[in-house]
């Protein structure tokens, strides 16, 4: 079997990146639904216009939901990826210390 080894700070730049990409998401999405919004009114109002705008307004609301939810899945795997970081911390941490109790008792 295969040694696992962990590095730490790269789970935690990993985090940390996962993070800004998820904010860049974001702010492209907030800035399409911000263009988009400025289409609202664009189809007039005899009834043609009326279902395109309602048709419009209909695939706005079904990616906003899209989005949303995406946005939300990359937040528990960012949160995923820093408890992981810290529970091998402590890991290693408890390890170290166990190490050191013995060497000490050993003299």
């Amino acid at each position: 079997m295969e040694p696992l080894e962990v590095d730490v700070d790269a789970l935690r730049q990993g985090a940390d990146q996962l993070a800004q990409a998820r904010e860049s998401v974001r702010e492209a999405f907030e800035a399409f639904q911000a263009a988009a919004g400025g289409y609202a009114d664009a189809f007039g109002g005899d009834e043609i216009g009326m279902l395109l705008g309602v048709g419009h307004q209909a695939c706005v609301d079904a990616l906003a939901e899209c989005v949303g939810t995406n946005l939300a899945e990359l937040d528990s795997y960012v949160a995923g990826l820093k408890g992981m970081a810290e529970g091998y911390r402590e890991v290693e941490e408890g390890v170290a210390g166990a190490f050191r109790s013995i060497l000490g008792k050993l003299g």
